[in-house]
């Protein structure tokens, strides 16, 4: 039997002639159809709306004949119906308990009790089935709810021939309660034949699994409300300043009206609150109609005026969720999508479903960004400077737990964390890299694939990669080096020989190195400047941690991961992450790279002689001052708007992104805050290492080591001064292992050679097979697409 407050009618039945006087009541009160906004349609539109309205009628009627034949029809039909995913509706039936969020040591961060984190706005039928609430919703939706098997063929076939009579248009539609309910569910409403075979064959699924009172539950909770309001206890509160249970006949009746179509029967707007009273009629009269009201409640709900309550300002402050919290949040609710949830309804899964979510946050490693966010000395070194500007710097921060992938901790912006749903810079944010990229797209598959060692010699000096005209790539300072190793090179961050050794491998190459890394510029037009780190789409702090950390790894790459499993209240796994890994590099390209990345955070006694700011901070220190292996990578965009840093230690990676929003205009950070984003890492990374000793980087036991001349990659003698003397390593067996002693100090430009295989003369052999006979200008890159060179970002590079 179902429950009492979904049969309540009245002894006897409304005679002919009280409907015939309420009818023409309704005619003279309601005086017209509800108010709408007149578009100005030319022709064309006209036409193209005309043309629209009867193909949705042929659509209708082609679905309703499917039924009525065989042959192909039965065949369409089959395949409509057995592509269905069902709806999960059971994952819904407890709407109204606290999801909590756990660390991972399994303690309690955070708790979500509602879609706003404010107060439960989740109804149980049995609250509100003495109000008149869910029989208003039956009158004007779903007369036959109570009888019909989850579809109502009789007002399915009256709503085709309504079409059919009024040029494409229906007076009415066809969709059951239960239909409704299956369309939020899925999310899905797009207009197609199979789209509405598929919701025909779920809601009947729909109508077997659940009863009728838990039906109307889900609907009573999922129905838009307008406003943002959705489901009936929100829209009581926000437009009576009460719950659904204290709802009267008057107003259950007005809220009944709004669905139909919430932007027209919006009762914050005089025209809305007038068709959504034309509407509260229609209702109360089909309620009287079915039976389901007296004529007295009728008439005395006729007479009670509406009054609204004022807009209602937050009655307590919102729980405000952590930058980590909130992005755990979404990966649980874009993982429930795949399975075939509504993006809407799976983030109401998420809020209140009673769920258990495990995360990777790591608290020690969450303290310490905290505490460095909230550092203003971090983030500007004279804070008056930026009175006037109109955004103050930013940042955003992601580290990485090495060993198992897993987040361990973020920070998506300056100071306290004020509102929910914000712009998270650790995640959201894409900016180009610039230079913190060589190491991913250049260097390091140029090592792995075997086409450099350490002490192969690039020249650098003037180019014109990109046209005869003018020179590309240029270094940040204008200025030229001459013969520089391939290490030498990295650590100056030169742009000449990054865009060089990107040219000898191949832009393709570069790519699906990066792509393999969770980078995909594959489809990014960028050409040789993805070397300089320019390409049209950038990148986040996260893609960059994840990316880094294959280095460390030893060469294999783990996707980034925020949550290990999600229990459902009854102590079922419904979600769990278990960790992927894909070697990417070598072990021995790792180790030699960690060896170069490392040297980028040492001041330099050699005779090469630069270093960038991450070298003026130098490695991690735990709490005894220890120095703690460390490896990274600056970057820096034109005009310096960009300034990044990506490092690693054995036991964790992190990227920091610093600059501004730009949300007013494009700012330059100033010079004195160029270092912060190292210093902001630094304090991070110093605090989680703070009991941690020393463990270096696994060194593979077929990698050999070499002492060369850091001007021509050769073999180093007891001549050589001391302070051009570097140790190289290299993959044993390797053929660019330099075999000949070095007798000079220096290398001239014209002098280069590679007689003995060792690519201390690989530039000239590579500007003679792509430049036959000529000694300076060249053609651009093929791959490079419109963006190869000429873009000034890349000019102007200082890391």
């Amino acid at each position: 039997m179902p429950p009492q407050g979904l049969q309540r009618h009245l002894p006897g039945e409304v005679t002919r002639q009280e409907m015939i006087r309420l009818r023409k009541a309704l005619r003279k009160n309601l005086r017209g159809k509800p108010s709408l906004p007149i578009p100005a349609y030319g022709t064309q539109e006209a036409i193209a709306l005309l043309l629209t309205r009867f193909a949705k009628t042929a659509i209708l009627a082609i679905v309703l004949l499917l039924f009525l034949i065989g042959g192909f029809g039965s065949g369409v039909l089959f395949g409509y119906i057995s592509t269905t995913k069902p709806v999960p509706a059971d994952l819904l039936r407890s709407g109204s308990e606290t999801t909590y969020l756990y660390d991972a040591k399994g303690e309690f961060i955070a708790k979500q009790t509602g879609s706003q984190n404010i107060d439960r706005r989740y109804v149980t039928y049995n609250q509100v089935e003495h109000t008149a609430i869910a029989n208003a919703f039956i009158a004007i939706e779903d007369e036959r709810y109570m009888t019909h098997i989850g579809i109502d063929p009789k007002r399915i076939a009256s709503a085709i021939l309504s079409a059919l009579a009024n040029g494409g248009t229906p007076t009415h539609g066809g969709s059951t309660i239960v239909q409704q309910t299956v369309k939020l569910v899925t999310g899905d409403n797009q207009v197609s034949s199979q789209r509405k075979i598929q919701e025909w064959y779920r809601a009947i699924m729909l109508d077997e699994q659940l009863s009728k009172t838990e039906i109307m539950e889900l609907y009573l909770n999922l129905v838009p409300m307008g406003n943002s309001y959705v489901g009936i206890e929100a829209a009581a509160e926000g437009y009576f300043n009460k719950s659904a249970k204290d709802l009267t006949l008057p107003e259950c009746a007005f809220l009944a009206a709004i669905p139909k179509g919430p932007a027209i029967y919006n009762p914050r707007t005089e025209n809305g609150m007038r068709n959504t009273l034309r509407r509260q009629q229609v209702v109360l009269a089909k309620m009287y109609q079915l039976g389901k009201i007296s004529r007295k409640d009728y008439d005395d709900a006729l007479k009670t005026d509406i009054v609204l309550a004022p807009v209602p300002e937050d009655k307590a402050q919102a729980k405000v969720n952590s930058y980590f919290v909130e992005y755990v949040i979404s990966q649980v609710v874009d993982r429930l999508v795949e399975q075939g949830l509504s993006r809407n309804i799976a983030y109401q899964y998420v809020s209140s479903g009673g769920l258990h979510i495990y995360t990777t946050m790591e608290p020690a490693v969450q303290a310490a960004l905290d505490e460095a966010f909230s550092k203003k000395d971090l983030f500007q070194k004279n804070p008056s400077f930026y009175e006037d500007y109109p955004e103050k710097p930013e940042a955003g921060m992601v580290v990485i737990n090495n060993k198992t992938g897993a987040i361990a901790g973020m920070q998506g912006g300056f100071g306290e964390k004020t509102t929910n749903l914000i712009w998270n810079r650790a995640t959201d944010l894409q900016r180009q890299p610039g230079s913190s990229i060589k190491p991913l797209v250049a260097y390091g598959p140029a090592l792995d694939i075997g086409k450099f060692v350490g002490s192969s010699i690039i020249q650098d000096k003037e180019v014109f990669f990109n046209g005869p005209d003018k020179p590309w790539p240029t270094n940040y300072d204008r200025q030229y080096r001459g013969p520089v190793t391939f290490r030498n090179a990295l650590k100056g961050s030169l742009n000449v020989p990054a865009v060089t050794i990107l040219k000898a491998i191949g832009v393709d190459t570069g790519k699906r190195y990066l792509k393999n890394m969770g980078i995909d510029w594959t489809k990014d037009e960028v050409g040789l400047a993805a070397a300089v780190g320019a390409p049209q789409h950038g990148v986040s702090p996260l893609q960059m941690a994840q990316a880094y950390a294959t280095f460390p790894n030893n060469g294999v790459y783990r996707p980034a991961y925020a949550f290990t499993k999600v229990v459902d209240k009854d102590g079922n796994v419904i979600l769990e992450n278990t960790p992927e890994e894909q070697r990417i590099f070598k072990p021995e390209t790792a180790f030699i790279m960690n060896t170069m990345l490392e040297e980028n955070l040492r001041k330099s006694t050699s005779a090469f002689g630069m270093y960038t700011d991450a070298g003026k901070y130098g490695p991690v220190v735990n709490g005894n001052k220890e120095i703690i292996s460390t490896g990274g990578k600056t970057g820096t965009t034109d005009s310096n708007v960009d300034k990044w840093f990506a490092g690693f230690t054995h036991y964790y990676t992190g990227a920091v992104w610093f600059g501004f929003d730009n949300m007013v205009k494009q700012t330059a950070i100033p010079e004195q805050d160029w270092e912060n984003p190292v210093r902001i890492w630094r304090a991070v990374m110093d605090k989680i290492h703070i009991n941690m000793k020393d463990k270096p980087f696994d060194r593979p036991n077929d990698i050999v080591e070499r002492k060369i001349n850091i001007y021509d990659g050769l073999l180093a003698t007891p001549s050589t001064p001391s302070n051009q003397v570097m140790t190289e390593w290299y993959q044993e067996n390797s053929p660019l292992i330099p075999k000949q002693n070095s007798g000079r100090a220096s290398i001239k430009d014209d002098e280069d050679s590679d007689e003995n295989g060792d690519g201390s003369g690989l530039f000239d052999r590579i500007l003679k097979k792509l430049r036959p006979g000529s000694t300076r200008r060249g053609d651009s890159d093929s791959n490079s697409g419109s963006r190869s060179g000429s873009d000034s970002r890349l000019d102007t590079d200082s890391d």
